[in-house]
């Protein structure tokens, strides 16, 4: 039995032991079968906010949102299809190239509308081994990424750029 057959349910899926880079392709997933009037009970280990403002900006007043459980250790969001949606789900892989070293990638998500760059770093950090690096390039200092970074025990600095952009290296000690 694979980890997203045991664990990803049509209606509850608990999504708290599928990796990182697999969640939101799964929800999304999902989320296209799902009827108008239905919904589905996400069960997560933390609050899902990125993927709430990933579905705001993709599927705006198709879906409601409500906290079931408002965690601390467990999260259920319970995510039901309103209306429509116009836009069918494309879930793309981040844009990573190898840096100056094999332990280093570099990630540039300039130009991307928010969510995405927070989702795509996010799961580009699932990848990093121990010692590596990922050297992100954004838009402006992205600071509502660095308490998820901090609870997953990854250290981070940034550096602004002089064209106001932000390198951020993002490292597993």
């Amino acid at each position: 039995m694979t980890t997203e057959t045991a664990t990803f349910d049509l209606t509850e899926p608990d999504v708290r032991v599928v990796p990182c880079r697999q969640k939101h392709a799964m929800i999304l997933s999902r989320w296209a079968e799902l009827p108008i009037g239905d919904h589905l009970v996400l069960i997560n280990d933390h609050d899902p906010v990125p993927l709430y403002y990933q579905f705001a900006s993709m599927f705006p007043d198709a879906f409601t949102w409500e906290y079931e459980v408002p965690g601390p250790d467990e999260y259920r969001v319970r995510l039901t299809r309103v209306a429509a949606s116009s836009t069918t789900p494309v879930v793309r892989p981040p844009d990573m190239r190898p840096g100056p070293t094999s332990e280093e990638a570099t990630l540039d998500v300039r130009g991307l509308e928010p969510p995405e760059p927070m989702i795509r770093i996010l799961n580009a950090t699932e990848t990093l081994q121990e010692g590596g690096r990922l050297r992100a390039h954004t838009e402006r200092r992205p600071i509502h990424l660095y308490a998820e970074l901090t609870r997953r025990g990854l250290k981070h600095v940034s550096e602004d750029q002089s064209d106001g952009s932000c390198i951020t290296m993002i490292s597993r000690p």
